[in-house]
């Protein structure tokens, strides 16, 4: 489902994260990250103080050992704030999303 809006900002900033990401990986597959290094989560907070999570994602999950056959995903989620049905603080809502960007040989493409 691709139905959550981001600002242009935003989504500029976690394109530019997940670049960075991709690049370092590309470099080092075994570079320390917070994270897989193929299947990397993280959350970005909003200015108002709510969070989006994203998902770098390698298609084959870093397999190939040819880095310029990889190829990467990048997907935004909806962070839900707690509530009566969720006592969770900030629970990721997997129905509310959006893909921003693919990434192969050096390039994104993100529409």
């Amino acid at each position: 489902m691709s139905n959550l809006i981001i600002d242009p900002t935003i989504e500029q900033k976690l394109i530019d994260l997940a670049i960075d990401h991709i690049k370092k990986v590309k470099a080092n597959r075994d570079v320390k990250t917070a994270g897989d290094n193929f299947d990397y989560w993280n959350s970005y907070e909003l200015p108002d103080g709510n969070f989006i999570d994203y998902n770098i994602h390698e298609n084959d999950g870093g397999e190939s050992n040819n880095p310029s056959k990889w190829e990467w995903s990048l997907e935004a989620y909806q962070v839900d704030e707690p509530c009566e049905d969720n006592d969770f603080h900030y629970m990721m809502n997997t129905d509310v999303s959006k893909y921003l960007m693919h990434y192969k040989n050096n390039k994104p493409h993100t529409k």
